[in-house]
């Protein structure tokens, strides 16, 4: 990717037009005399050359590349970073292809930031890497007359059998966070019965109130039999009354 345009040399006296997302740098034998304004100026003495700069938001897109973990592991790692020209001067007086300088320093960056941990602390870590990789090249970007705005992790990709590892775990860690609210469900199932159990222990008449809501319900269906064990007469005299 190359930040610069074109660079010409105009004839005398031929205008020549200046896009207002470019930076023209005039040069005459080969010294830095100004930059030029959006328009269409005409150069008048002879000598000159015109180095004519994008400003607007450029892509940089790091292809994937082998990076060894802190524990030896083989991650293939892909970046991709917006910048654009901050200081067009500056560019171009510090090197002549700075977007492929740039290209170098995110990959010398993401290098850093992969051997500093292991496998998964890198993996559960990922959305974070961005703001690191951005403070390791920000300065660098800025002396070549650089601003990257923005740099993130696009893709990493794992050994075939780190992958089936990585798999497998979270295949189990699903499995027991499953059992464990199995578990949760039928603990509570079993301290709601216990309760009920203690309530109709402690007051006998929600028993009977119970043995009613039984009748009602059995009651608004037709052909149904109900079949009740009452051996004490009395409590089936009360259960009547009420």
């Amino acid at each position: 990717m190359n930040t610069f345009i074109s660079t010409f040399r105009p004839a005398t006296g031929f205008s020549f037009v200046i896009q207002d997302h470019e930076t023209a740098l005039l040069f005459q034998h080969g010294r830095y005399l100004r930059a030029l304004e959006a328009g269409k100026p005409r150069l008048w003495a002879s000598g000159h050359e015109v180095k004519r700069i994008d400003n607007r938001e450029q892509m940089l897109l790091v292809q994937g590349q082998e990076l060894l973990t802190a524990d030896q592991v083989v991650l293939k790692v892909s970046a991709v970073a917006t910048f654009r020209v901050a200081d067009a001067l500056k560019m171009h007086r510090a090197t002549q292809a700075a977007a492929a300088v740039l290209y170098s320093e995110v990959q010398l960056a993401l290098r850093q930031i992969v051997a500093a941990d292991i496998a998964e602390t890198f993996l559960q870590q990922k959305a974070g890497h961005g703001a690191k990789l951005l403070d390791l090249i920000a300065d660098r970007a800025q002396s070549l007359g650089l601003k990257v705005d923005r740099i993130d992790i696009r893709d990493v990709m794992l050994p075939a059998d780190l992958k089936r590892s990585f798999m497998s775990a979270l295949q189990q860690r699903q499995e027991a966070q499953a059992g464990l609210e199995k578990a949760r469900a039928e603990t509570a199932a079993l301290r709601t019965l216990a309760n009920a159990a203690k309530l109709m222990r402690d007051t006998p008449e929600l028993l009977q109130l119970r043995y009613l809501q039984t009748l009602q319900e059995v009651g608004t269906s037709m052909g149904n039999t109900l079949v009740l064990g009452l051996t004490d007469s009395e409590r089936l005299k009360a259960v009547m009354k009420v």
